[in-house]
């Protein structure tokens, strides 16, 4: 029978590698996507599954700093979505006038 940290260890890996799968999926989104609320849309969820694969990964190397890092990323992220969304609507705003 397996140890309980080994199956965790697996679990964990597994869950880092079907998000860095599903962050790619959402940058091709973000490229390829024919709106710019779609971009936005695929901006924000790839800044949060970036925190919560950063925070699978503090989990499988035991490092509790990089809780920190997730929380600085989360603010960043945040502010970073606004000011696109800021900046879309702007441009869009001025282009009807």
């Amino acid at each position: 029978m397996p140890d309980v940290t080994t199956v965790q260890n697996f679990l964990l890996i597994g869950s880092a590698i079907f998000l860095s799968v599903s962050i790619f999926l959402c940058l091709m989104r973000a490229a390829l996507g024919p709106r710019y609320t779609d971009r936005i849309t695929a901006a924000s969820i790839i800044g949060t599954k970036i925190i919560v694969l950063i925070a699978v990964l503090s989990l499988v190397v035991g490092q509790s700093y990089l809780v920190d890092i997730c929380l600085i990323y989360a603010i960043i992220s945040f502010l970073s979505v606004v000011v696109l969304a800021r900046s879309v609507l702007e441009n869009k705003e001025g282009s009807e006038e």
